[in-house]
């Protein structure tokens, strides 16, 4: 039996017809194959675009932040730069002696360290050891709570004393999709949530947006925040600015996690193997 389509001819295959690819050329198919796969790799929905833009329907407006007059609060392992300053400048050295930075000097071809005190230390009971004055409560206070007390306990010792205090290791730590991840120094002692993702050089475009998680100790205890930069609420959050030793971690997004997988690998293997089935198919039933 013979059957004929578009002037055709198809043969029958083990008691059956198979039906032709009516006509196509196989270049044709291998194309049309081809943009298949590339239009399916290349298509982003309205969805995707969305989860990476920040802060969305943010108008013109004006925000009132929750904390606009953050102050860091002093933790244990803290280490304070305690600088002391009078009208008798050799009696404020004993004060200073703590802040000696710490120096090396090759002596045969071994560094050795000239100074190991570099800055008040906040002990495992909130105390810091000053001299004379002896130990002050500095947890859970602020710098200028720690610096009135002070100058009050130098009274005795100095004629008109001025402290200047500073945090020493005053630092953030951000994790996960961020372009330049790891632990970062704060100078001025106050940045915010953007400010800290910004240093790292943003997130990549394999970070989750909605859903980056803050781990902060107060006191002992491990809070954890999650933040959601598509919201425009960020800015009203209490804790849009950052304390000393806060980590972020930004997770991987679903696009990453299909990238970690074999699928694209596969893929392009599957649609070739096709490619060449259909060139065969196509010169056996010719």
């Amino acid at each position: 039996m013979k059957l004929f389509f578009q002037n055709k001819l198809i043969k029958p295959f083990r008691g059956m017809y198979f039906y032709s690819f009516l006509g196509m050329n196989r270049y044709v198919i291998i194309l049309l194959t081809s943009s298949i796969f590339i239009l399916s790799s290349c298509v982003i929905n309205k969805k995707q675009v969305n989860k990476l833009t920040y802060f969305q329907n943010l108008k013109d407006t004006s925000l009132k932040l929750v904390n606009a007059n953050f102050e860091p609060l002093i933790q244990v392992g803290d280490i304070l730069y305690i600088a002391v300053n009078s009208l008798d400048p050799q009696s404020s050295n004993i004060f200073n002696s703590a802040n000696a930075i710490p120096s090396s000097a090759a002596i045969g071809g071994v560094t050795a360290v000239n100074s190991v005190t570099s800055g008040y230390l906040v002990d495992m009971d909130g105390y810091i050891n000053i001299p004379k004055i002896g130990k002050v409560l500095a947890k859970g206070k602020t710098k200028a709570q720690i610096n009135t007390e002070i100058q009050k306990a130098l009274l005795p010792y100095l004629k008109e004393p001025t402290v200047t205090l500073r945090f020493m290791n005053y630092r953030v730590t951000v994790l996960g999709e961020v372009n330049r991840p790891g632990t970062i120094p704060i100078t001025n002692e106050r940045v915010s949530i953007l400010e800290a993702l910004g240093l790292c050089n943003d997130l990549t475009i394999f970070g989750n947006r909605s859903n980056i998680l803050l781990i902060r100790e107060n006191s002992g205890v491990k809070e954890m925040h999650r933040i959601n930069l598509n919201d425009n609420s960020l800015f009203r959050l209490p804790y849009f600015y950052l304390q000393n030793n806060d980590v972020l971690y930004v997770e991987p997004n679903k696009s990453r996690e299909f990238s970690s997988t074999t699928a694209p690998q596969v893929i392009p293997i599957i649609f070739s193997s096709l490619s060449i089935l259909i060139i065969i198919l196509d010169r056996v039933f010719r």
